[in-house]
């Protein structure tokens, strides 16, 4: 349970926004390439999800879809205000990471008090006894599940014990493996992580 403080990488990915000018059934194909995270379309709303292994992932139209080479070679959505905010075009397709600062937490263990630590930082805090009753009972239930329940832009997604929850520039929350974290930032406080 490490606060952390890192700089983003300026890696370059590529993508595309997902708007009326898409060709859905070749885009649906292409987001379907990897087959260990199957694509569905929802006819009503127009939104694609994505499923990861740590909970599905809403593509809204309007929002954008990136593929990060450096990472985990997987597609991901990113809400089209904070895409704006946090690439730069490099040309056609591709962007480029602008870099700034961020703040995280490392979920260290599977044990009450680092899960305390993780829902504070999280934005979650107890006012009155019943909220204490209410705490006790999310920690039970985050023991039984082996993960806490994030919930980011594009939907719920798990952070597990040796991940870390990321604080994003719109204060929005979005879990990070470790080895991933440590291709694509760099810490700027003086704390000791490992993958």
């Amino acid at each position: 349970m490490t606060f952390i403080k890192a700089r983003r990488k300026p890696i370059e990915v590529w993508a595309v926004r997902y708007n009326h000018s898409i060709v859905l059934d070749e885009f649906i194909k292409m987001l379907s390439e990897n087959k260990n995270e199957p694509v569905r379309y929802d006819d009503e709303t127009g939104t694609i999800y994505i499923q990861k292994e740590r909970g599905d992932i809403a593509l809204k139209r309007g929002n954008w879809v990136i593929y990060e080479v450096n990472t985990d070679q997987c597609y991901w959505a990113i809400d089209h205000d904070i895409f704006l905010k946090t690439y730069v075009k490099v040309g056609g397709h591709i962007y480029k990471k602008k870099s700034y600062e961020i703040e995280g937490m490392i979920f260290s263990k599977l044990e009450p008090k680092s899960i305390l630590k993780v829902l504070q930082f999280m934005g979650y805090h107890t006012t009155n006894a019943l909220e204490d009753l209410q705490r006790y009972e999310l920690i039970e239930d985050v023991l039984k599940r082996g993960s806490i329940l994030v919930q980011t832009l594009e939907g719920i997604e798990h952070l597990y014990p040796g991940e870390i929850v990321i604080r994003g520039i719109e204060n929005e929350l979005y879990p990070v493996k470790m080895e991933n974290f440590n291709k694509i930032y760099d810490l700027i406080n003086d704390v000791e992580i490992s993958a």
